[in-house]
């Protein structure tokens, strides 16, 4: 598939509290749409567990406040060239980001983390999340793997449970941003159904977008 060249309307790198968040499509811009709000499901109902090729069990779940430490230390364990991609920035996140990241608001915004069993303590291997913005019913999202962990599908499960989540909660739409080098995020993208096009003036950057929701 061959990225087009031109953007969409309402799609644009991120500007906001969430600049500088993980990126493993891109972005996140946390603006809420005034008026729209989302329906967020109980938690439960979108927890589950994973099972990978090795037949390592993986928990998908929502993040929560007190997962603070797990997402320092996700954010710490990836390497510098993984933080680059996905922050592009190789620098240290502050501890507020940290907390914003873990305190979302769920009628606007929603993120699932992957965690496994490490000598009887939970550790974070994955995060995806999204957010609206001054869109009506679109969100920029993101999502970030730990770097063990690459290359074993749990990407592409953790994505596509993110985008069910988006569309349960009546998102039409979810977009991004990422690296044009980034050929394993822009294969998953494809693999998925993403539109993608490269940013005007931006080559660099590759734009993603994905409708959830047929026009009434």
């Amino acid at each position: 598939m061959t990225a087009q060249r031109h953007e969409p309307q309402g799609v644009a790198r991120a500007r906001g509290p969430w600049r500088g968040m993980e990126l493993g499509i891109g972005d996140a811009m946390f603006v809420s749409a005034p008026g729209v709000h989302l329906h967020p499901q109980p938690s439960e109902q979108r927890m589950h567990t994973w099972t990978a090729a090795d037949g390592t069990s993986v928990l998908v779940r929502p993040i929560e406040p007190d997962d603070f430490e797990l997402e320092r230390e996700f954010v710490a364990g990836l390497s510098r060239r993984a933080r680059y991609q996905r922050l592009m920035s190789a620098r240290t996140p502050q501890v507020a980001e940290l907390q914003r990241w873990t305190r979302i608001d769920p009628e606007r915004e929603g993120a699932l983390i992957a965690t496994v069993d490490s000598d009887g303590r939970e550790r974070q291997i994955g995060v995806a999340r999204y957010a609206m913005e001054d869109v009506e019913d679109a969100a920029e999202f993101a999502i970030v793997i730990d770097d063990a962990w690459q290359g074993r599908g749990l990407g592409t499960h953790l994505l596509s449970a993110l985008i069910e989540c988006a569309r349960r909660s009546g998102l039409r739409r979810v977009y991004g941003t990422t690296f044009s080098e980034n050929k394993a995020m822009l294969g998953l993208a494809r693999h998925l159904g993403f539109k993608l096009w490269l940013e005007p003036g931006a080559g660099f950057l590759t734009g993603l977008s994905l409708e959830l929701l047929a026009d009434a």
